[in-house]
């Protein structure tokens, strides 16, 4: 009878644990609030242990320029502090009216490279002419929008759960 009892308040415990960290978080216009997403765990391009590290970062939409969202990517190695990496910006808008692609309009998504060479997770002074952390400014419209951060790597935790690392927010 314990048993059964200890058995159902983990599962309960851990599914409710599972629905909080995996809701969205919202960042708003009106207050540039800021919206970190989850950290992208890779092995570089090489696949190899001496570059594994992780792609973090945050989206905000600032007040003063609606339509604009801006993200912050860092790219930092656990070991070794020379570890080229591209990362993917996938973005799109969810509320905006499917638009032909021959007319000019604002885009309301697509891709967005960016090229980073890595720091030590130790240290705090990235090597010279290396470029760990970078920020983009996106026009994307207003509305509610998603971001997914994927790189070129083979391996990295968003291709194993993309679902899982699409931050959702709004922009004004």
């Amino acid at each position: 009878m314990t048993r059964s009892w200890t058995v159902r308040t983990t599962v309960v415990g851990a599914a409710l644990a599972a629905a909080l960290l995996g809701v969205p978080g919202v960042a708003s216009a009106h207050h540039q609030e800021f919206t970190p997403f989850p950290y992208n765990i890779s092995l570089g391009r090489e696949l190899s242990l001496p570059c594994a590290g992780e792609v973090g970062g945050d989206v905000y939409t600032p007040h003063d320029r609606p339509g604009i969202a801006v993200v912050t990517l860092t790219w930092r190695t656990f070991f070794n502090a020379d570890c080229p990496l591209t990362v993917y910006v996938n973005m799109n808008n969810f509320d905006a009216p499917w638009v032909d692609p021959y007319s000019g309009a604002k885009p309301t998504g697509g891709t967005w490279m960016v090229h980073l060479n890595s720091a030590p997770r130790s240290g705090t002074v990235p090597a010279h002419g290396s470029e760990w952390t970078k920020q983009i400014a996106i026009d994307i419209g207003s509305g509610n929008a998603g971001l997914t951060v994927t790189t070129d790597s083979p391996l990295n935790t968003t291709l194993l759960d993309p679902a899982g690392n699409t931050v959702r927010f709004t922009v004004a």
